[in-house]
């Protein structure tokens, strides 16, 4: 019971996250939206590295898999925004890649877990 309630928690936080940041799959289309004039696009692509924060987070509970990134308290969500946009500037050669894949990347190197 307790792994078919797990299941359905992971299909449930994944279908919300992927109905929030509608059409963002790549690197590409997250720097897009990151550097983008409109306040509603920006609004966008930070909402999506919210809900990759909060997914992973909730998967990594369920499953207890390791912490990828541990954001330091009084790290604002612009500092946030900020570290996967500059990560995403530097790295132009992956933005092909899952934009999923690309902000877990972003946190690790920005804010790396202490061992």
């Amino acid at each position: 019971m307790r792994g078919a309630i797990a299941m359905l928690t992971i299909f449930m936080i994944l279908l919300v996250g992927m109905g929030s940041a509608r059409g963002v799959t790549s690197g590409n289309e997250l720097y897009e939206l990151l550097t983008s004039e409109s306040l509603y696009s920006q609004y966008t692509g930070d909402s999506y590295i919210l809900g990759v924060i909060h997914t992973t987070d909730s998967i990594n509970k369920v499953w207890h898999l390791p912490v990828r990134w541990a954001i330091p308290p009084g790290v604002t969500k612009g500092q946030i925004y900020e570290a996967v946009k500059q990560y995403l500037e530097k790295h132009p050669e992956m933005r092909n890649d899952t934009a999923y894949g690309l902000v877990i990347n972003a946190l690790g190197k920005a804010f790396p877990p202490k061992k």
